[in-house]
């Protein structure tokens, strides 16, 4: 489909769609690669808390998490309530540990990691990143509910990427194209306006 597209076009737009398609294409495998490197993040954390705490199988649960921690803004909360449940009934101090490990995480990961990284990979603005979760989680939850509101903030950054580079796109095919310095325009404007039937004075 994407061929036949192209070729019913003409050579200069099919090159230009074909670039936008491809940048497009990067921003929303950008976004793949920075959540998965958030998640991995998340559940080495957890493991290492685990494991020096002694809660046995901390491997998979630290899978779990970077699993889980894949969903966007519900996803530590998925991950992280069943961990803790999991580290208290080892013990009470493993529980308390482990729950403020996953806080203070979660709050750097919202805060400093997601933006930083989406920003990077998407190559979207941080601002851009925080409010496009925000607009897509409302506007998914008003539509289809709690699933509505989980799908919409899934797909809300790459969808924000995609959005920023046809609008660059569209910008630069309407912004009027730079005067090009002539040698007669440089003359004229160095001569003032009454003096320009005087030059043999």
């Amino acid at each position: 489909m994407r061929t036949g597209l192209l070729g019913a076009m003409s050579p200069e737009r099919a090159e230009r769609w074909s670039r936008i398609a491809g940048e497009v294409n990067r921003s929303v495998t950008g976004y793949m690669l920075g959540n998965l490197t958030t998640s991995v993040i998340a559940g080495v954390v957890v493991f290492v808390t685990l494991l020096i705490l002694g809660v046995p199988f901390a491997f998979l649960w630290a899978l779990w998490v970077a699993v889980v921690d894949f969903l966007p803004m519900v996803g530590g909360a998925l991950a992280g309530i069943p961990t803790v449940l999991f580290a208290t009934a080892h013990s009470l101090t493993a529980g308390i540990v482990t729950l403020v490990v996953f806080i203070t995480y979660q709050q750097i990961e919202n805060h400093v990691l997601n933006p930083i990284v989406m920003s990077r990979t998407v190559s979207v603005n941080p601002l851009l990143v925080l409010l496009s979760i925000l607009v897509g989680a409302s506007l998914g939850s008003w539509l289809g509910g709690t699933f509505g509101a989980f799908v919409a903030a899934l797909i809300a950054i790459p969808t924000a990427g995609a959005i920023q580079v046809v609008t660059r796109e569209i910008w630069q095919a309407t912004a009027p194209p730079d005067q090009p310095d002539t040698p007669g325009a440089v003359a004229s404007a160095a001569v003032p306006p009454g003096q320009a039937g005087h030059r043999g004075d």
